[in-house]
């Protein structure tokens, strides 16, 4: 996920961290149409500029090639209709069943690490399915808005869930680490250069067996289900209230038909 919290490198605390915003104008989509893509790659390119991690890229865009990967869903979080931040999800499936799911960034760095957390899950009797948390950014203008982060790993709980994954990982900067832990998030590999970028970051991970405990941490004012209103119209391509006390206030689902029309 670094780039990862894109905000002063402070410790944070954990009653900040993991609170539920009382904000009800953070939405959230996945990014479809051109027009949505762009925005996220905007953000990344603005938040990670602004943090030196890359040189300015040709027309303010900042992408790469696992963006056109069919394992691959980048979201867009929004405040009061403006976008705010981006977050990228990667599946690794080493059992062939999802397409083109055999590469993810992090295996440029951790490869065997990563190999070795799947084949201790298979043993243990789970899938063994990796997503992972990347290209987390913030928009220059939100840089401090923590809330964000929270709403980030509500979006990522319901992308594993559409993933059909047990292990989440990470490549995070060394002194984002507390936070991580904080969240359930383990330490697997010592910092090394990351692809593309400009800072080393470690391997950290979040276990089946630890997931169930952190989803309470978190502090999800709803259960994070496949039976959740907010699942089903995400997955479909809607702009969903991330923060909703009611998840029946949501806008009405549009079909598939209608999303691939307006990418275009």
């Amino acid at each position: 996920m670094d780039g990862s919290t894109f905000s002063s490198p402070i410790t944070y605390r954990r009653d900040t961290i993991l609170n539920i915003p009382s904000e009800g104008d953070t939405s959230a989509r996945l990014a479809v149409t051109i027009k949505e893509l762009k925005e996220a790659y905007k953000i990344r390119h603005d938040g990670y500029l602004s943090y030196g991690y890359i040189a300015p890229q040709e027309g303010g865009l900042f992408s790469d090639t696992y963006d056109q990967a069919r394992n691959e869903r980048t979201v867009v979080i929004y405040r009061a209709d403006i976008p705010a931040a981006t977050i990228r999800i990667c599946l690794h499936d080493h059992s062939g069943t999802w397409p083109d799911a055999s590469r993810i960034p992090a295996m440029e760095i951790f490869r065997e690490e990563i190999l070795a957390l799947e084949a201790a899950a298979i043993q243990e009797g789970n899938p063994g399915r990796v997503i992972e948390i990347t290209r987390f950014a913030r928009d220059p203008a939100f840089a401090n808005d923590r809330s964000l982060i929270i709403a980030a790993f509500r979006i990522v709980a319901y992308l594993r869930l559409y993933f059909e994954a047990d292990i989440m990982i990470n490549a995070v900067r060394p002194h984002h680490m507390p936070m991580y832990r904080r969240l359930g998030f383990k330490k697997i590999a010592e910092p090394r250069q990351y692809p593309n970028l400009t800072y080393c970051a470690c391997l950290m991970a979040m276990l089946p067996d630890n997931y169930d405990a952190a989803l309470q941490k978190i502090g999800f004012p709803y259960g994070i289900s496949i039976s959740d209103p907010i699942y089903s119209r995400l997955v479909a391509g809607d702009l969903v209230t991330v923060f909703a006390s009611d998840p029946d206030m949501h806008m009405p689902p549009i079909s598939h038909t209608q999303r691939a029309q307006m990418a275009y």
